[in-house]
């Protein structure tokens, strides 16, 4: 939310400075007004790219403000990662997505976003879905409501988006596609 104070609005991505002091958040009271945000997406580059299947299955689509990452069951299995990054979450100690949309419509498929290393090791899972044997069925999308705690705050990460679409000759898929993500 902005904070409007003497009819000027100042964005989350904003500053507020008080005695010479930059704020992370402003109370009204003990009511929270205001609290800076640091956009992680757009903003932090791709920093690696992993195919980890069989290649065609694997694509990504990135125009700098919406990323889509998908992998689909051919004749062989589709499994691939982006990494973005890397930020800090020194003085953050929670993340949101503006949108997430996380979709799978395969058997044997996962979908997973993660903070980690710039080699796609995770450090915290903060959304991972497994159908197992059933046929997918899995479609959610989080928004700015959904807020995730950063287990180790004050460090230096990587954001991963990770697909894997099982073996079919169907063609179905895992799918990631996001278009915001902000450290708050």
């Amino acid at each position: 939310m902005a904070l409007v104070f003497n009819n000027v609005t100042v964005p989350q991505s904003g500053n507020v400075i008080y005695n010479g002091t930059s704020l992370s958040a402003v109370k009204m009271g003990a009511t929270e007004v205001w609290k800076r945000q640091k956009t992680v997406y757009p903003g932090a580059p791709v920093a690696n790219t992993q195919n980890l299947g069989y290649g065609p299955y694997f694509t990504v689509t990135n125009n700098g403000s919406d990323i889509k990452v998908d992998a689909f069951g051919g004749t062989e299995r589709g499994w691939g990662r982006v990494i973005h990054g890397p930020f800090s979450s020194a003085g953050y100690s929670k993340l949101y997505f503006s949108a997430l949309r996380a979709y799978i419509t395969n058997a044997f498929s996962k979908v997973s976003v993660s903070l980690g290393d710039i080699n796609g090791n995770w450090v915290q899972r903060l959304i991972y879905h497994d159908t197992g044997e059933s046929l997918g069925g899995y479609d959610v999308t989080f928004g700015s409501g959904d807020l995730f705690t950063i287990n180790s705050a004050n460090a230096n990460y990587y954001l991963i988006l990770e697909v894997d679409s099982g073996a079919t000759a169907r063609g179905l898929n895992a799918t990631i596609q996001m278009n915001g993500c902000y450290l708050i």
